[in-house]
């Protein structure tokens, strides 16, 4: 039965070619809207997930981490006070400007981490270290960023600007690290953060304190501790902090349902196309079906046929259109678009293309349930 289906499938070439871009069509846009999505996701939480922290402590009613508000950075000694904290840091993350060498000016994310320590610091570095940004105004920026800000060069001075104007040696250059925003994100020490922020506040305040536990076993306990004692403060798990990010920008946004509704157009759409071309090469052989029936052939057996043309169609359609994306995969990145494609995602996405294709080839098994041997006699 599945070399019937195959000879059938290949011999209406024009059919199959149909088939085949619209399964291919569907591939690509089912890719390459879920890999954006969680693409944009790992972006979005990227800083969350790459500091080895049990616990991250923010101002009350935070969104997601890129828009926190300060709070004192001395309450960071309630959480040190607590006997099951290995350690503690204090983060900033807030938003200033660049000066270009035309001239004009870029915005940008600045995260200030402790260089003693590395928490906080860029996690994959082409040159330099993260400790080079201690102890002066010095700076790391990220080679994604040479898009939006001119060419990376180790010992060139840049412009930074919150309130005031400050000068900053770049020191190192790190490699993919890019935030949800797309603004270009500089790293430099958590000293020279608040004191350029100084410049319009007197206040010592932070934006985030990150925990680590002697025994992740204690978490919950910790965590319920911290958020009797700190009630103008909210406090996160790791992972629960990942999750509010990401449904912040999913839900909250509306842009997660874009991605999915889009992804659910293109395998609607190649679903339909697969539908009507089995439909129709059903319906001009239907009198072979019947032929089959007559001479004893049963349902069962020709609905392996016609299952058989709809998951040779899905395929070879979703390996056509998993090797376009992923020929073209570096280009977009290059681009500006991060693109998250694993095995495990392209195999989980072939499984749902796949059964999308059997669904719509329901349409013709039921026409061949309903199929009378006994036309094959008639004139």
């Amino acid at each position: 039965m599945f070399w019937l289906a195959l000879k059938t499938l290949i011999h209406e070439k024009g059919r199959l070619m149909i088939t085949l871009f619209g399964i291919t069509f569907a591939t690509i846009l089912v890719l390459a809207q879920v890999g954006m999505y969680l693409g944009m996701m790992g972006n979005a939480t990227s800083i969350i997930s790459h500091i080895d922290a049990d616990i991250w402590i923010t101002s009350r009613n935070i969104q997601n981490v890129d828009f926190a508000n300060p709070f004192p950075e001395n309450r960071i000694n309630r959480v040190n006070a607590i006997p099951d904290v290995l350690w503690t840091e204090k983060l900033l993350l807030t938003y200033g400007f660049l000066k270009l060498s035309n001239g004009g000016r870029e915005q940008i994310q600045i995260v200030g981490f402790n260089p003693d320590t590395g928490v906080g610091a860029p996690w994959s570095m082409l040159t330099g270290t993260p400790y080079d940004v201690k102890g002066g105004r010095y700076m790391i920026m990220d080679k994604t960023s040479e898009q939006r800000l001119g060419n990376l060069t180790i010992g060139t001075t840049w412009e930074l600007t919150l309130a005031n104007p400050h000068s900053f040696k770049l020191v190192g250059i790190s490699n993919g690290i890019k935030s949800f925003t797309t603004m270009p994100i500089i790293f430099i020490s958590y000293n020279q953060a608040m004191d350029i922020i100084s410049g319009f506040t007197e206040e010592k305040d932070t934006q985030f304190i990150v925990a680590k536990l002697n025994n992740k076993d204690r978490l919950n306990d910790v965590v319920t501790t911290l958020r009797s004692s700190m009630k103008d403060n909210d406090v996160f798990t790791k992972d629960e902090f990942i999750r509010k990010t990401i449904m912040y920008w999913t839900i909250q946004t509306g842009m997660g349902m874009s991605f999915f509704l889009t992804a659910i157009l293109g395998l609607a759409v190649g679903g339909a196309i697969v539908g009507q071309t089995i439909y129709a090469n059903t319906m001009e052989h239907i009198r072979e079906f019947g032929t089959l029936k007559a001479i004893g052939a049963r349902n069962m057996d020709i609905y392996k046929v016609i299952f058989s043309q709809a998951g040779l169609s899905a395929v070879i359609g979703y390996i056509i259109g998993t090797v376009f994306i992923l020929s073209v995969k570096n280009g977009l990145e290059k681009g500006g678009v991060t693109l998250y494609l694993s095995f495990q995602l392209i195999a989980l996405l072939f499984v749902i293309v796949f059964l999308t294709c059997i669904l719509s080839a329901w349409f013709s098994v039921r026409k061949v349930k309903k199929l009378d041997p006994v036309m094959v006699f008639r004139a």
